[in-house]
């Protein structure tokens, strides 16, 4: 005997949901033509980073006369206190502090030996202490040459900056690392949306060794970037 047959329809097959990837860092790409613009980036991170004590980590990568200096001068300088501060490349002290609120320590790294695990040798126990705390901390922590330090000290909110080979201007691809500096940069987009690279929306970041690998040339230096 044949089976009764049914006029209920068939339902379709519910659509499988594939998982989405959980975007854990964010970068994009800005495009700086000139010293100027390098400096206006710097007071907009400024205002950015004291918003967010729990981000107030900022490592800068490139090669020498790459612009990281002057960004700190335009960081320096927009933050309360910092017309008092003289800023300057501490390749010789290792380290500047400024008496602006907060508080800033810049770092250079230039001196130091690159062999992995160098870098920590000779730096002080203020940059490590700074370093490893977690949450909100008073000090603002700026390092240049940051990719000689091991990634295992480094806080998990941190925004980086990498200076890269540019035919004119400056290129620098920020990444941030952790939910604060996320928001430390999505700040900072919308401030100088004019000198982000249209086709660089934010993007899930690539490994932070594969981003400082490569470094500005040398030649690129000139006395108003650096």
């Amino acid at each position: 005997m044949a089976p009764a047959s049914s006029d209920r329809p068939i339902e379709p097959a519910s659509p499988v949901r594939t998982a989405q990837p959980i975007r854990h860092d964010t970068a994009l790409t800005l495009r700086l033509p000139g010293p100027g613009d390098t400096l206006r980036l710097g007071r907009v991170l400024a205002l950015a980073l004291a918003a967010r004590p729990e981000a107030r980590t900022l490592l800068l990568s490139g090669g020498l006369g790459a612009g990281k200096t002057t960004l700190v001068r335009g960081l320096v300088e927009a933050l309360p206190g910092g017309d008092d501060a003289e800023v300057s490349s501490p390749s010789f002290n290792i380290c500047n502090m400024y008496p602006t609120r907060p508080e800033t320590a810049h770092y250079d790294l230039y001196r130091l030996e690159q062999a992995p695990g160098a870098a920590l040798a000779v730096a002080d126990d203020a940059l490590l202490d700074l370093l490893e705390t977690e949450g909100p901390r008073r000090a603002l922590v700026i390092v240049e040459w940051a990719e000689r330090l091991p990634t295992d000290v480094l806080p998990p909110d941190r925004l980086e900056l990498t200076w890269l080979p540019a035919a004119h201007g400056r290129l620098i691809t920020a990444i941030a690392r952790g939910e604060a500096a996320r928001s430390v940069l999505a700040a900072t987009a919308r401030e100088v949306a004019d000198l982000v690279v249209p086709e660089t929306a934010p993007v899930t970041a690539p490994d932070r060794a594969e981003v400082t690998a490569t470094q500005v040339p040398t030649a690129l230096a000139d006395t108003e970037n650096t």
